[in-house]
């Protein structure tokens, strides 16, 4: 029997060591290949610690786009990137610190290789005024109230007429009743060839207007707005406008329409 070999005897194996021939390395290519699969990977994590310290891969600078009325080296400063890791750099965190501020709808940040973040600012705009009893806000399309921004000349302005709240920079004013606001604007010069003359709100009726026609209409809120648009415009042409005047029409009911 040659070493090495196993010899069957009954159907048992005998049990004994294997012995190498002489000269024979314990070890052999095995070795030698998990030696070298270590050096790689320690090249590998030395290479990726190395690129990662690197400063060519740090950010150095920080660009803003889209900032109008906003100053864009505090937005810079205030995203708090400049000298991070390019490949960590907390871009959510800087995101979210930047959407914090009332005149910003939306940012994005992005990285710009190898060592740039830009900063994609979408402002709000202002729309229209918003008048209470004591004060008067600037608002944008989604209803939230700016400073330091005025909407155009010719601006759309709400008049509350039930109230005296105090707005901070940041609050929402009655968002339903802002796109409701715009959608008449844009809806009754071509359903009703009318424009509008004030709009007023209040809590409890929520959205009224006044047409040139010369009468009231209480919108109340934009739900249905197009069914609503549709029965106004039916009434017109049953009555005819010249009946209306001077007159109130409520919508807010849908189907029961009312004019007092």
């Amino acid at each position: 029997m040659h070493r090495g070999e196993w010899q069957y005897t009954s159907g048992r194996p005998l049990r004994g060591h294997v012995l190498l021939r002489e000269g024979e390395d314990p070890g052999g290519p095995r070795l030698w290949r998990r030696l070298l699969m270590l050096l790689v990977l320690a090249g590998i994590i030395g290479g990726g610690l190395a690129l990662y310290l690197a400063p060519v891969f740090r950010v150095q600078e920080v660009q803003v786009t889209g900032a109008q009325t906003l100053h864009a080296p505090y937005l810079a400063e205030l995203a708090g990137l400049e000298g991070d890791s390019m490949f960590t750099a907390p871009l959510g965190e800087a995101q979210e610190r930047l959407a914090a501020l009332t005149m910003v709808k939306s940012v994005k940040a992005e990285r710009v290789w190898p060592h740039t973040v830009r900063l994609v600012v979408e402002e709000r705009q202002p729309w229209m005024y918003w008048y209470t009893q004591d004060s008067e806000y600037v608002v944008d399309a989604d209803g939230v109230v700016l400073e330091g921004a005025m909407p155009a000349p010719d601006a759309l302005t709400i008049y509350q007429q039930d109230s005296s709240a105090y707005f901070q920079p940041g609050d929402v004013i009655d968002a339903d009743a802002v796109h409701l606001a715009k959608q008449l604007l844009d809806s009754l010069p071509t359903t009703l060839d009318m424009g509008l003359v004030r709009l007023e709100y209040n809590d409890r009726e929520g959205l009224s207007l006044i047409t040139d026609a010369g009468y009231s209409v209480i919108m109340g809120d934009s739900l249905g707005l197009q069914y609503k648009l549709a029965v106004w415009q039916a009434l017109e042409q049953r009555l005819g406008r010249q009946e209306m005047q001077g007159h109130v029409l409520d919508l807010r009911f849908g189907e029961r329409p009312s004019l007092r």
